[in-house]
């Protein structure tokens, strides 16, 4: 019977064990043959008959079992990396964001000025106190004012210089209004996951009106497009910023929600009464005419009101709501101190911390070109008609400013 470990080991179990022979075919020293079997029990047959160690140990050496598992290193480095890799791998995927739904955010509203501008909107052209071109009620109010005055002359630190007087309307600005949160509409691209408590959405007001609200986030861009046409780069009136995005509505708490809006600008709250509401009814009843009210300041005309200044808007009309929506970022853009506009000589620009509605003017770039612009608060039923195209949800306005210019000639 071959002996454990308290006895020597004989020559009946002197045999190749588990790789007792080394490279060089020297049998392996009895003590280190030993080492191999230590510290195994005396297991025993089924008939009850102890079993030789050296057996033994080819068995669970053949058959995989946990005691030859015990003996050899790497099987045990093996048993913990099995472990490992798929708790790694769980790891990992924690860290993966679920996959998003599919944008809806179109790639082909790359803002190209030559052929989305409306062109006819920079009239009328005034010069001088002649007009050139056709004009509202709105131009002739404006136009008269530089019309009273055909001569200027301005004085910039040591510069000084004299001339007439120029008028027209100027693509200076693009705002965007989707429902998809972080689709720059202007690049061509979408920079934010479609989904979350951003994303656009529209609903039911239940206050017995039977009426609905949208909500959508906006994107203002600084796009001077006569300095990116490099045209008129010699009027001293003209800014010569270049293309830029100034504000994105995502990175605003207080566009989330109106409440938030209300408390950054507490003025909101005074023109929540059903007066400030009804004082609204007149500045519509002028947009529809062609006109603007500048002092009723918290009113867009049919477009409802300026406050409070977030992203929910009532709609009756969609794109009468984005326009709104656009008026209501222009409107934001002015009480964050970035809204400026020209002087009535003509001389420089001045800060505008209430706008003036009338020096404004929309035009529809997407999803369908608009053929006209129009002033704020203009009713929808007089310009909306086929400019929201099927599944587009999108919309991108050209922000046209009156600019008024000295230009002449300046002297040493």
């Amino acid at each position: 019977m071959c002996p454990s470990a308290a006895y020597p080991f004989p020559s009946g179990c002197d045999e190749h064990v588990g790789g007792s022979i080394s490279a060089s075919g020297r049998p392996i020293a009895h003590t280190e043959r030993r080492s191999l079997i230590q510290p195994f029990q005396r297991p025993t047959w089924r008939n009850g008959e102890v079993m030789p160690a050296c057996r033994h140990l080819r068995a669970t050496s053949a058959s995989g079992s946990s005691g030859a598992r015990r003996q050899v290193e790497p099987k045990k480095t093996r048993r913990s990396f099995r472990w490992a890799v798929p708790v790694g791998l769980g790891a990992v995927l924690a860290f993966i964001p679920a996959p998003a739904q599919a944008s809806k955010c179109p790639s082909d509203t790359i803002f190209n000025p030559i052929t989305k501008v409306r062109w006819n909107c920079i009239f009328p052209i005034t010069i001088g106190g002649v007009r050139a071109g056709s004009y509202d009620k709105l131009d002739k109010a404006l136009d008269a004012q530089s019309a009273s005055k055909p001569l200027c002359a301005c004085r910039k630190g040591a510069t000084f210089w004299f001339g007439v007087k120029v008028s027209f309307w100027t693509p200076n600005r693009m705002i965007d209004v989707v429902t998809e949160p972080g689709c720059m509409m202007a690049l061509g691209t979408d920079i934010m996951a479609t989904g979350g408590k951003l994303q656009g959405s529209q609903s039911s007001i239940s206050d017995g009106t039977n009426t609905t609200k949208l909500f959508a986030q906006m994107h203002y861009y600084v796009a001077p497009v006569w300095k990116m046409l490099d045209m008129f780069s010699d009027l001293p009136c003209l800014e010569d910023d270049g293309f830029d995005v100034a504000l994105m509505t995502e990175v605003m708490p207080t566009w989330q929600s109106g409440t938030l809006g209300a408390i950054i600008q507490p003025e909101g709250i005074l023109f929540g009464n059903p007066a400030a509401g009804l004082a609204c009814m007149s500045d519509s009843a002028a947009a529809a005419a062609g006109k603007v009210i500048d002092p009723l300041f918290w009113c867009m005309g049919s477009w409802g009101s300026t406050y409070p200044v977030a992203g929910d808007i009532h709609m009756g009309d969609r794109v009468e709501a984005w326009a709104g929506l656009a008026a209501r970022g222009t409107f934001m853009m002015g009480r964050l101190g970035a809204l400026t506009i020209h002087s009535a000589d003509g001389c420089s620009f001045k800060p505008q911390p209430i706008w003036t509605k009338s020096r404004y003017k929309l035009q529809l770039m997407e999803p369908v070109k608009g053929g006209k612009c129009v002033n704020i608060g203009r009713p929808g039923a007089l310009w909306t008609s086929g400019k929201h195209a099927p599944g587009k949800d999108n919309a991108q306005f050209m922000l046209f400013e009156k600019a008024i210019c000295c230009a002449g000639i300046s002297t040493p």
